[in-house]
């Protein structure tokens, strides 16, 4: 979480012609730690991240191993813009992979049935990395510099809260 990552315009070539990552308010924040980056939802440190550790095969891979099947295309198809929301996917497979990090780290398939039986669940992530995670999410402090300190999204109880922006904001 203390790690810095610059929060600055950056390009990237694909095969579809550069691509420019932007922060849903149109603003940088220069060098941010990850805690802030993810506590304020800046979307050019997720991008800058993802391709850190190897690019949208990564998170594709990551996401179809949490259930998600909506993911109709090849990985590059997405590009690295698969880590601030350019896929379509079901609230429901969503919800279940944001319930795998709430579990710390351990993957169940989702049902509807209550009385569907109990599935041993798979570890997915390390437990500590889901904590830091949940831990971030739910910090005011974090998300001071996008949502001010007035936002709904600022309770009077602590709760991890992660917000998106859809394609068109």
């Amino acid at each position: 979480p203390a790690t810095i990552i610059p929060d600055l315009p950056i390009e990237f070539s694909t095969p579809g012609g550069i691509y420019r990552p932007e922060n849903y308010d149109h603003r940088n924040y220069g060098p941010v730690t990850l805690r802030m980056a993810l506590g304020s939802s800046l979307n050019i440190p997720a991008v800058r991240v993802l391709k850190l550790i190897g690019g949208e095969k990564v998170l594709y891979d990551t996401l179809q191993d949490l259930g998600v099947t909506s993911l109709s295309e090849p990985a590059d198809h997405y590009g690295l813009g698969l880590t601030i929301g350019n896929a379509p996917v079901r609230l429901l497979e969503l919800t279940n992979a944001y319930a795998c990090l709430a579990r710390l780290g351990e993957y169940k398939p989702w049902t509807l049935l209550a009385d569907a039986p109990e599935v041993e669940p798979l570890r997915v992530f390390p437990p500590g990395t889901c904590y830091l995670i949940a831990d971030i999410l739910g910090d005011n402090q974090a998300r001071l510099p996008t949502f001010g300190p007035w936002s709904v999204i600022r309770l009077p109880f602590k709760v991890a809260v992660k917000t998106g922006t859809s394609r068109n904001y």
